[in-house]
């Protein structure tokens, strides 16, 4: 059986007549209404997806009084879920081709009389049912584009898909291939060119390295600032946001406008190409953002992520931050097998399978254990492991290689004064460290700049060859031209510290659940790497191993998915115990004797307790309310509650000075009124990619919902 819907479009203050029910009651019908001058701009300019609602619906066009016509849309029931996005879409297109020449004033468009040409009413359902829509515009806020900004520590990118080729491929995801002038990448280097002014933008990626080259070369590049793999400085510091961060050339910039300017180029760029996509372009609230971050990142690190990205003109409520090993699993998890490198899909995985992802990137290693549910649905399992033990590590470990032989001032001099020459130079090893396979062990030979041996002559007064002759390499380096044939033992020494690095965090978290891992996913950059790709399979076993194709491009993809259904995502582990420092009746028992203070309440209280809303350990389903706690006014005349957020390892913390116990943060709630009986309930929404706080204040009932400042 068929449904029967009305969408319908009319001028301001007049509803139109009903619409008599079609005889086939079981029709689903979209109602739109226009004026008459309009009805070929809406036939010629939007004829692309009116031949794709035609493919499986019906479209006819009505005419009526002469001044308003009607666009009637129908479908089966089952075809509904595919055409409202697609009318979604066609919304817009009408919406910017009918704006042409007339003013617009949100959904409605007014003629230059005033007079409404076109205007959102209602979807409402005809027959008798329960069943009820509302309008397209008041649902589900379903974006018409979501778009994943992966800010790398070695690479970054950018990808979108809109909303009606998710409905129909949550795989076909579109990101942009980088040129550098002389091969194409998936990624472009994490590279940002700042004016002398130090606020503005040069350029990014590729174009950042080639300018930035120029004007060394011109002698013009000190008064530049040019930053590179800088994202790791969020990782394990203690963050503030008036943080600084060194260039190449030991200048400081606010670390803040230095995210905030790479974030802005990555959202323009996606923004003006999706833009071009659409008839029109697009509007900010069109688009949905989703920013990734590491999964074993802090809160303050999130915190400092949204902020920059907030900063680059990303409203707050379009923005999502998603954990880059949960959008790898997202994205494996639709991927076919026929795309999978191995053969082999997470997608075929049964219910209730356990599996690892490891998302091996440039800076960090994210390693997460989760579990296949039904419908697309993963849980995790395991608080997220891993550590900064990324490819970045082994491109340092080349750099010390040649620093070991020419020394630290000709490798100084070089970096800054061939910075073209050392750009090659790393690119080369890029490639030399995806595609080293230790099974042949045969010598590998790096090229290196021409430039560098009369450097190093210059500087040290000797020759390259007898340079390799006094290092410790000698015997098993040798140099022929722009080139150095290297044993492979040293190459390995480059690789293994990290390496067995990560095989040390799997095998940590495959123990705690033995002989239930049924796969491990290698993503990221990083996971290119054959000798890690061997290192795996040969620790865990060939079977269980599966490598993905594009793997780098892995997160970025998923977290558009992510940004389409957050809900894919349901339940995560709470790596710390999360609670707020607060007054309680002193207990002898419990409490230290010199922690006894006389309260303005006339009572003995102990001022430092850890009053626990999250525990460590804690599995958490995704948007879940915590327990609600309520806490009073310490003075009478308070206008605001500053509430000291605590964090711990410890899943039991008792006082807030116990061992491993730190400031996280404050929250800072308005509080009404007069008098020490004023109370606040508070309680921590966990299960998402970061914390949010709804505070109720008991004496007016009034809600508030907010964030704790972790970079307090």
């Amino acid at each position: 059986m068929k449904k029967a819907i009305k969408k319908t479009f009319s001028s301001i203050g007049s509803r139109p007549k009903a619409r008599e029910t079609p005889k086939d009651e079981s029709a689903e019908v979209f109602v739109q209404k226009y004026q008459h001058e309009q009805t070929k701009i809406i036939e010629t300019s939007c004829k692309d997806f009116l031949k794709e609602i035609k493919a499986i619906g019906k479209i006819t066009f009505e005419h009526g009084d002469g001044k308003n016509n009607t666009l009637l849309i129908e479908c089966s029931p089952a075809n509904r879920s595919k055409i409202e996005p697609l009318i979604n879409v066609l919304d817009k297109q009408i919406s910017t081709r009918l704006g042409k020449g007339f003013l617009v004033n949100g959904d409605s468009i007014v003629n230059s009389s005033g007079e409404v040409v076109y205007q959102r009413i209602h979807l409402h359902h005809v027959p008798e049912s329960e069943e009820r829509f509302s309008a397209l515009t008041d649902k589900r806020k379903e974006r018409l584009l979501v778009a994943a900004v992966d800010l790398g520590t070695a690479y970054s990118g950018w990808a979108f898909q809109f909303y009606h080729e998710f409905q129909k491929d949550p795989t076909k995801v579109y990101s942009k291939n980088w040129n550098s002038g002389q091969h194409v990448s998936a990624k472009a280097p994490t590279c940002v060119l700042i004016k002398p002014d130090g606020k503005s933008l040069g350029a990014f990626g590729y174009d950042a390295e080639t300018e930035y080259t120029a004007l060394a070369e011109q002698n013009k590049h000190n008064a530049w600032y040019f930053f590179r793999r800088f994202k790791m400085k969020l990782y394990n510091q203690k963050l503030s946001r008036n943080m600084t961060l060194t260039d190449e050339g030991g200048k400081q910039l606010p670390a803040i406008t230095v995210f905030s300017l790479a974030i802005r180029y990555l959202k323009e760029d996606a923004m003006n190409e999706s833009g071009r996509q659409l008839a029109g372009g697009l509007n900010p609230d069109d688009v949905h953002w989703v920013l990734t971050v590491p999964a074993i990142w802090d809160d303050e690190a999130k915190q400092f992520m949204r902020e920059a990205a907030e900063r680059a003109d990303i409203c707050s409520k379009n923005l999502t931050l998603a954990l880059e090993s949960e959008a790898a699993a997202i994205w494996c998890r639709f991927l076919p097998v026929k795309k999978c490198g191995d053969g082999k899909s997470l997608k075929t995985f049964k219910t209730g399978t356990k599996y690892l992802v490891v998302d091996a990137g440039g800076g960090t290693v994210d390693i997460a254990v989760q579990t296949v549910l039904e419908n697309d649905m993963i849980e995790n399992i395991h608080i997220p492991g891993g550590g900064d033990c990324g490819g970045t590590k082994v491109d340092e470990a080349y750099i010390q290689f040649l620093t070991d032989i020419v020394g630290q001032e000709t490798m100084h001099k070089f970096k800054n004064t061939f910075m073209d020459d050392y750009i090659f130079l790393t690119r080369a090893f890029e490639e030399k460290k995806r595609f080293t396979d230790q099974s042949s062990r045969n010598p590998v030979v790096f090229r290196i700049s021409a430039c560098l041996p009369d450097l190093a002559e210059k500087c040290t007064g000797k020759k390259f060859d007898d340079l390799i002759k006094e290092s410790k390499y000698c015997g098993q380096v040798k140099r022929s031209g722009d080139k150095l044939q290297t044993d492979f033992d040293i190459v390995t020494n480059m690789f293994a510290p990290q390496i067995d690095l990560i095989v040390d965090h799997i095998s940590k978290l495959v123990e705690r659940e033995i002989a239930k891992i049924e796969a491990i996913l290698l993503v990221g950059g990083f996971s290119n790497c054959l000798m890690l790709q061997n290192a795996v399979k040969d620790r865990f076993g060939d079977s269980k191993t599966i490598t993905v194709n594009d793997s780098d491009l892995a997160v970025m993809k998923g977290a558009v998915i992510f940004g389409h259904r957050p809900e894919l995502i349901t339940q995560r582990i709470s790596k710390y115990t999360y609670g707020v420092k607060c007054n309680v009746p002193f207990d002898g028992k419990i409490h230290p004797p010199s922690r006894k203070v006389l309260g303005k309440r006339g009572i003995y209280e102990c001022r430092i307790c850890f009053d626990i809303h999250i525990s460590a350990g804690q599995s958490i389903v995704a948007g879940e309310v915590q327990h609600k706690k309520t806490y009073k006014a310490n003075t009478e005349k308070q206008t605001t509650m500053e509430l000291e957020i605590y964090r711990t390892l410890s899943s039991k913390p008792v006082l807030v000075t116990d061992e491993g116990c730190h400031v996280a943060g404050r929250l800072d709630l308005p509080l009404a009124g007069r008098g020490l009986n004023r109370e606040v309930e508070v309680q921590m929404i966990y299960g998402g990619t970061e914390i949010q706080v709804e505070a109720k204040e008991m004496a007016t009932g009034k809600v508030h919902k907010c964030s704790i400042d972790f970079l307090n």
